[in-house]
This record gives C-alpha cells, sequence and structure tokens, in this order.
C-alpha cells in the first residue's frame, strides 16, 4: 500500500510538472501564432495591393485591345488613308499606354519589392525574440526533461527502498508473530517487559523488589513473578501474563465473524487468567512464608500491552469490575510506571525519614557529650580558682612569715648566691561561662534526657 502510494504521489508530481511546462509551451506557441498571423495578414494587405494594380493593368490593356477593334472597324470603313492614320494614332497610343503601363507595372513591382523585403527585414527582427524563446524553451524542456528523469530515477530508487525496507519489516513482524504463538516465549516477553518497567522507574532488584522468588508452604512451591517491596515492611505481589493467542489470530482473521469470535475468545481468555491468579491467594501465601512483610490486599496482574487489554476491554465491559471483585488489578505498561513511580517515591520519602531520624539520633547523643565536656570545663574552673586561692594564701604566707625574716638576714651580711625574688599574688581568675555556655549545658542535659526518654519509648511506638 505504501509503494502504491508513493508511485501515485510521484506520477501526479511529474503529471504536474508535465501540465505546466505544456502549459508554458502552449502559451509560447499562442504568442507566437498571433504574432505569425500578423504577418500573414501584412502579407495578405500587401498581395491585395499588388492585385488591384494587376487588375488595373489588365483593365487598361483591355481597353487598349478594344480601342484597337475599334479602330481596326474603323479603318475598315473610312478607307485606308484614314485607317493609316488611325493606326498609327493608335500604335503611338499603344505605345504611350504600354510604356505608361511599363513604368507603372516597374514601379509596382520596385515597390512590391521594398515591400516585401522590409516585411521580411521587419519579420526577421519581430520574430527574432520568438525564436530565442523557441529555443530556450526547447533548452528548458530538455533540462526539465533530464531533471525529471533523474528525480524519477531516484523516485524509483526510494521507492525500491521502502519496498526493501517494508519487505523486511513485514519479515520481521511476522516472525515475531510466530514466535509469539508460543506460550514460553509470550510467558517470558510478559516477565522481561515487567522488568524494563521496574528499571525504568528507578528500582533497584533485592532492594526495592525480587523476580520470581521461589517460596515453599504447606501447598509446595510457588514462584510469583514478581514481589514489589514498600517502606515499613509492606509489599505487593505483580504477576505477568501475555494473551496474545486470539488476538494474534484475530488480525489475520478470514471474516469479521471470525475475528469477532477470536476477540471474544481474548477476552474469555484474559477472564480465565484472572480467576486462575485470584485463586492462588498469592497475598496470604507469601505473608505466611515471609512473616517480616505485611502483603498488601490484592494482586497487581501485568499485561505487557496496552492493545491486549483495550480489546478485551471492547469485547467484555464488565472485566474490570470482575477483576477488582477478585482482587486483582489489571496494570498495563503505562498505568504500572505510574503505580512504579510512586513506589520509588515512597522510597525516597522513607530514606528521607530515616536520615532524619538518624541526624535526629547523632544530634540528640551530640548533645548528651557536650553536656558532658561541658561538665568537665566546670569542674576545671573551679579548680583552677581553687589553685589561684591556694597560691594567693602560699604567696601570702610567704610575704609575712619567711621574707621578712629573710631580709634581715641580708642585713646583718647574711649573703646567698641569687637574690632573693619578690613573690606576687595573681589577680587573674578563671573566666566563668557565659549565659551561652550556660543555656548549652542546660539544653544538652535537657536534650539528654529527651532522647533516653524517646528512646525508651520506641519499642512501643514502633
Amino acid at each position: 500500500m505504501l509503494v502504491a502510494v508513493v508511485g501515485i504521489i510521484a506520477g501526479m508530481v511529474l503529471k504536474h510538472r508535465s501540465k505546466t511546462a505544456a502549459a508554458q509551451r502552449d502559451a509560447e506557441r499562442v504568442r507566437m501564432e498571433a504574432d505569425l498571423a500578423e504577418a500573414r495578414a501584412r502579407e495578405d494587405a500587401a498581395n491585395l495591393k499588388r492585385a488591384q494594380l494587376e487588375a488595373s493593368l489588365h483593365a487598361t490593356r483591355e481597353a487598349a485591345e478594344a480601342q484597337r477593334s475599334a479602330l481596326q472597324q474603323l479603318s475598315s470603313e473610312l478607307g485606308d488613308r484614314l485607317l493609316q492614320q488611325q493606326a498609327t494614332a493608335f500604335q503611338a497610343t499603344t505605345a504611350a499606354l504600354e510604356r505608361r503601363a511599363s513604368s507603372e507595372s516597374e514601379a509596382i513591382r520596385a515597390a512590391y519589392e521594398a515591400a516585401t523585403a522590409e516585411r521580411n527585414e521587419r519579420l526577421h527582427v519581430e520574430l527574432q525574440p520568438v525564436h530565442e524563446t523557441l529555443q530556450r524553451l526547447a533548452d528548458t524542456s530538455v533540462a526539465t526533461d533530464t531533471r525529471s528523469a533523474a528525480e524519477f530515477s531516484r523516485l524509483v530508487t526510494l521507492v525500491q527502498s521502502l519496498n526493501d525496507e517494508h519487505r523486511a519489516h513485514r519479515e520481521e513482524t511476522r516472525k515475531l508473530q510466530d514466535t509469539l504463538r508460543v506460550s514460553q516465549v509470550r510467558g517470558r516477553y510478559g516477565e522481561w517487559t515487567l522488568q524494563r518497567a521496574l528499571e525504568a522507574a528507578g528500582l533497584q532488584e533485592r532492594v526495592h523488589y525480587v523476580m520470581q522468588p521461589a517460596l515453599r508452604d504447606d501447598e509446595g512451591l510457588f514462584r510469583p513473578d514478581a514481589v514489589l517491596l514498600l517502606p515499613q515492611g509492606r509489599a505487593i505481589v505483580i504477576d505477568s501474563k501475555a494473551p496474545l493467542q486470539h488476538l494474534l489470530d484475530a488480525q489475520h482473521a478470514a471474516s469479521q465473524s471470525e475475528k469477532s469470535a477470536l476477540l471474544d475468545r481474548h477476552a474469555k481468555a484474559l477472564r480465565l487468567h484472572i480467576d486462575q491468579l485470584a485463586s492462588k491467594s498469592y497475598p496470604a501465601r507469601v505473608s505466611a512464608v515471609v512473616p517480616d512483610r505485611v502483603l498488601l490486599d490484592g494482586v497487581l496482574l501485568f499485561v505487557p500491552a496496552d492493545a491486549v487489554l483495550d480489546a478485551a476491554f471492547r469485547r467484555d465491559p464488565k472485566l474490570l469490575q470482575h477483576a477488582a471483585s477478585q482482587q486483582v488489578h489489571l496494570v498495563s505498561p503505562a498505568s504500572l510506571l505510574i503505580v512504579l513511580s510512586a513506589v520509588e517515591q515512597l522510597w525516597r520519602q522513607d530514606g528521607r525519614d530515616q536520615r532524619a531520624a538518624e541526624i535526629e539520633k547523632i544530634g540528640a547523643d551530640l548533645l548528651g557529650r557536650l553536656g558532658v565536656v561541658l561538665g568537665h570545663v566546670c569542674h576545671v574552673q573551679r579548680a583552677l580558682s581553687d589553685c589561684v586561692t591556694a597560691y594567693n594564701a602560699l604567696t601570702g604566707s610567704l610575704e609575712s612569715r619567711l621574707l621578712p625574716i629573710a631580709r634581715r638576714m641580708e642585713e646583718l651580711g647574711v649573703r646567698t648566691r641569687e637574690a632573693i625574688p619578690n613573690i606576687g599574688e595573681i589577680d587573674t581568675v578563671p573566666r566563668e561561662l557565659g549565659p551561652r555556655l550556660s543555656g548549652a549545658l542546660l539544653n544538652a542535659q535537657t536534650g539528654a534526657a529527651r532522647t533516653t526518654v524517646a528512646a525508651d519509648d520506641t519499642p512501643a511506638a514502633a
């Protein structure tokens, strides 16, 4: 169909170009024919004038012949002499008439030849643009034909390539349809599409979801296609189905009734998958096997193509309500991506909440440690104050008790190797904690106490 449409479009384009060129050539031809008709009209007028002159000459000769006949008759009646005179006069008249006619004929011939030469020259001048236009038109026509041939050749090549691509695409489509008719391939295709959707949503395997976990309970081994993990220990089961057999057969149905019957079977097959999935009781079985996870009610039935669901809904409008009543939720790639995006946002929010809790815990620990350090600072301050007091008491005792005796001995002549230095008191006292440090110490102690209480309450809250 595509090749036929392209061929028709190419034919229309070539026909339109040919019509345009033909219209231009017809317009030039009409203009040239008009100029030629005008030239012929002028030539006809000259021919008419020449014919009139020849008719006048013929009439003159006929009149001369009539006069000659009359003279002969007159000469026969009047006698030889009179006839001789009349004959002489007639000959003179005839000679004069012949000379006159000859001169007029020569003048007419000269005028005709001059008019003919002038007309030919004028026609040559006037037809020269026409000739040049015809030459350009011929050159343009040749160039147009050459370009049209080249474009047609390229168009043929393009059509051939499109035809080859269409044939290859049709062959690949046929191979894909033949492949999808195998149930194992359809199942693998649905699982692969499901995993690609999970990865496209930004989720990580074994972190945010588990593909085909092998679980065992009292009923035996079961393997759901995927278990989507949610924050706070919750999860939901996803099962993939690809009911494509009847839908593919409907695309090649021989009649409308056969196609309608195959579409009905397609809707029934999807309804059967819903009932089978509901009977497996995946949420309860997974919750029993994996006690640290709380499974949400219902199962997501993933269909890897929106057209599959659309065809089933058209034949069975109550299919969606039936699935909801069985706690089975039908999702296509588009709707599943919305759900997975919401789950990814929940994980990100949960990560932010965990980081905020960790930051709060570290901050409380920091406040507690800051309180301990500030307590040590207070102890050091008190110790330094006690040291300064003791030092000042010691120096006072030295000044009042020992140094007077030492100076008296120097006055009596007792000499020592080194002079006794003067010992003064320490006026600088340790700086007390300011209001900010005092408030920080109080807040640290209060925060540490609050953190301890919150830590004691955490299990009950959980």
